[in-house]
């Protein structure tokens, strides 16, 4: 069953208001009756089912039947820091990376980024992308909703984000250094990045930037992978040894 988040405000006790778009949502494309149960979450990690009582055009109202609370797993978080690609496949890869476990996204302009973007483009953009990652998330029932911040540069990203446990660099020319060897070298890492690069790869100086803020390049295997291909590809390997 997805989750559907809600605000804060929508919850008074166990009674629960839901107005917006949602309610068209949950009427239109789910035919939500009075007597059903719906699950919603808030942004303090709870979930509650909920049992309808009242469906009408403007609002849905139903009173909490139960709530469950996050369960105290120590999954390691994730950030994706991806280069700017062509907008249909940058959206395919937030959807499937909300699925993968992603916590984070950071887009990356970098020398070689083929889509370019007017810092005013910004705004649209990501709202359309946290719209995206909004739904997968319900979709796939996560616990949260991941964010996206506002396109940077790569040097400005490197500068700027250096608390992470383990940082992975994906680069077609690493042949020898495989993720098994790196994770054997941090056990236990709380937070990862995953460093993707655009349609033409980093250039020579990109790559040793990142390796001059402690990024391992790490190799995908012989076959020549799509960025967004080798991101989600990464993300697996990450959720099976982690997650």
């Amino acid at each position: 069953m997805p989750v559907f988040f809600i605000s804060k405000d929508s919850l008074d006790d166990n009674r629960l208001v839901v107005v917006g778009p949602l309610v068209q949502h949950l009427r239109g494309s789910l035919r939500a009756k009075v007597g059903e149960l719906f699950l919603f979450a808030d942004s303090n990690y709870r979930r509650y089912r909920v049992c309808l009582d009242e469906v009408s055009q403007k609002r849905i109202v139903g009173h909490v039947v139960d709530t469950l609370t996050k369960p105290n797993n120590n999954f390691v978080r994730t950030t994706l820091a991806h280069a700017l690609i062509k907008p249909h496949r940058m959206a395919w890869m937030f959807q499937k990376a909300v699925e993968l476990g992603v916590n984070s996204f950071i887009p990356l302009i970098t020398k070689q980024t083929s889509l370019q973007v007017r810092v005013t483009q910004y705004p649209h953009l990501l709202e359309r992308w946290r719209r995206i990652v909004f739904e997968a998330a319900q979709q796939s029932e996560r616990w949260e909703i991941p964010t996206i911040l506002p396109p940077t540069t790569l040097d400005k990203f490197l500068k700027e984000n250096s608390d992470f446990d383990l940082k992975l660099l994906l680069w077609e020319n690493e042949k020898e250094q495989r993720f098994s060897k790196v994770f054997r070298s941090k056990t236990s890492p709380a937070n990862i990045c995953v460093l993707v690069g655009p349609e033409g790869g980093f250039t020579d100086a990109e790559i040793e930037a990142a390796k001059s803020h402690g990024y391992y390049p790490v190799t995908m295997g012989s076959c020549t992978l799509r960025s967004e291909t080798a991101a989600l590809a990464s993300l697996s390997v990450i959720q099976a040894e982690f997650g």
